[in-house]
């Protein structure tokens, strides 16, 4: 396992700041964490700008979290995501299930 894990800054209100990478080797430890970050809340804001870089791993992570998100009827969007993960995004032709908020 790597010692880059990935951090999550409670800013308040439902709002995390997410920093690290988001990558093969850190997801199982960010999917894990933020399944008790997330429990109770009914909307989620996520800034990704702590977000060093991301794979197609963390694409997928961020795919879960919407999945995860509509599931229990949690309102969810994503700030500053980096340009690699739009990339990523738009040539696996999922940029649309990103819920990307200002």
């Amino acid at each position: 396992m790597t010692t880059d894990q990935v951090k999550f800054e409670d800013i308040g209100a439902g709002q995390f700041r997410i920093e690290g990478r988001l990558d093969f080797d850190n997801v199982v430890q960010a999917l894990n964490t933020s399944q008790h970050l997330f429990a109770e809340l009914h909307a989620i804001q996520l800034d990704l700008s702590g977000v060093g870089s991301i794979d197609s791993a963390g694409l997928a992570l961020l795919i879960e979290w919407v999945s995860r998100a509509r599931r229990s009827k949690c309102h969810l969007s994503f700030r500053n995501v980096p340009k690699q993960a739009l990339a990523l995004a738009r040539i696996s032709d999922v940029e649309k299930l990103l819920p990307l908020g200002s």
